[in-house]
């Protein structure tokens, strides 16, 4: 029996026909080995739930799911397997249950999509408050070589009024597909954009797939709205160095400085940091709700003024000459140790009536990647699946991934955890509204 269920998730044909709460309980072993397949069917139903439907219909969940979790060779075994799907996915740029990657990481409901024209390619711009990103509206790939000032705004599809929209079709799918677009048409094929808190897709319908598809009740979007019955997704975020790519991936290339050996402030001596500002990068402009964080211009990155910390600021040992005041927030000024990297915060968020100098970070990366580790939660704790829990449970994601950074990021005895507390409290203890 275990070998026949390994089989059918190997196998969409099978897989499309075999009973799920018989895989759904076979997945469920610590131990088992999910492989490409087993991670699709979860994910299929942890985005759009647990509802029986026709293998038609399940065979549209899994070839969005294969999609959106980079399985493009396992899409197209199941696109073979479902020939009467009612949809199909063209592209997802979208986040997995589970999944906490940089990219997409929504800003809640601020963001907006357009969709643009840049000489013979059309685009969909993604803009939130790191400004505009690009995606190809055929591919999803993202855009390089982009003239800002040369785009256009697409045409509106004359002919979509004439065509059956997603929400008038008998379907399992999440609310936000009611207000899916249709955009482009290729003989009897026709795409349609959809926007959700969780990302952005491009699917596609079929007229013959269609013309006995059932149309009395519509859209039905309660499957999505409970956790299917089972396990629930692994747990996935990026791992690896902090290279230069992933830095400007994360905070926008527009947002990132980089610094030449010979602009380096003057008395820095701290190798990894020396070489941190020239190679990896730092970011220039983060927000969190009311948590902002800015860096000075390079000519400003020195030491402090004699007058600048009060005696009683400093702890033993450090004094003001040890420091380089590189960034602020509206919670205090920042500074790196020349000599030994690490990042302090001059603050009274310690619950102290004056300031004082708070350790933040052992150095700049861990600084950049608790910066990017709030980034890329902030969708799945605003709008979490089902199967994730509440924003509290991601919560506890969240803050187990900084205390793996270093331990004081998430403990709030400490007074590094108590000054991170303010900087991510707009994603743990607000919510998309800021409240």
């Amino acid at each position: 029996m275990t070998d026949d269920l390994d089989y059918a998730l190997a196998d969409p044909v099978r897989l499309l026909t075999t009973d799920r709460a018989a895989l759904r309980d076979h997945l469920s072993h610590d131990d088992r080995d999910r492989g490409a397949g087993g991670e699709i069917f979860l994910q299929a139903e942890a985005i759009f739930g647990g509802a029986e439907v026709t293998p038609a219909e399940f065979a549209s969940w899994l070839h969005f799911a294969a999609k959106a979790t980079g399985h493009d060779t396992h899409a197209d075994r199941i696109a073979a397997a479902g020939p009467r799907m009612p949809w199909r996915t063209v592209w997802a740029w979208w986040r997995p249950a589970h999944w906490f990657p940089v990219h997409p990481s929504l800003n809640g409901d601020y963001f907006q999509v357009r969709r643009r024209v840049d000489g013979d390619r059309e685009l969909l711009e993604v803009t939130d408050q790191q400004g505009p990103l690009w995606l190809d509206a055929a591919t999803g790939h993202r855009a390089t070589g982009v003239d800002e000032a040369a785009l256009t705004d697409a045409p509106t599809a004359t002919w979509a009024a004439e065509e059956p929209a997603l929400y008038e079709l008998d379907l399992f799918l999440p609310q936000e597909w009611e207000g899916a677009v249709a955009f482009a048409t290729d003989g009897a094929r026709t795409r349609h954009l959809v926007e959700s808190v969780h990302g952005i897709a491009v699917v596609e319908t079929d007229a013959d797939a269609l013309r006995d598809w059932p149309r009395d009740a519509g859209l039905d979007p309660t499957s999505a709205w409970e956790a299917p019955p089972g396990p629930a997704p692994a747990v996935r975020r990026p791992t690896g160095p902090l290279t230069a790519a992933r830095v400007d991936d994360a905070f926008g290339a527009r947002h990132v400085v980089r610094i030449a050996e010979s602009d380096l402030p003057q008395g820095l001596t701290h190798a990894g940091s020396r070489r941190y500002l020239r190679e990896v990068g730092l970011p220039t402009w983060w927000v969190c709700h009311s948590a902002q964080f800015e860096t000075h211009p390079i000519d400003a990155m020195r030491p402090p003024a004699a007058d600048a910390l009060a005696d009683g600021s400093l702890p033993d040992g450090v004094a003001a000459a040890d420091l380089i005041v590189f960034g602020s927030t509206e919670y205090g000024e920042l500074y790196l140790h020349r000599h030994d990297g690490t990042v302090h915060i001059l603050s009274r968020l310690t619950h102290r009536t004056d300031e004082e100098l708070v350790p933040l970070a052992p150095d700049l990366d861990v600084f950049t990647r608790a910066l990017e580790a709030i980034d890329r939660y902030r969708n799945a704790c605003w709008h979490p699946y089902p199967v994730e829990g509440d924003q509290k449970d991601v919560t506890r994601l969240f803050l187990a991934e900084l205390a793996e950074l270093a331990p004081d990021l998430a403990d709030r005895d400490t007074t590094t955890g108590r000054v991170w507390s303010w900087l991510y409290a707009g994603i743990t203890e607000l919510g998309v509204d800021g409240y």
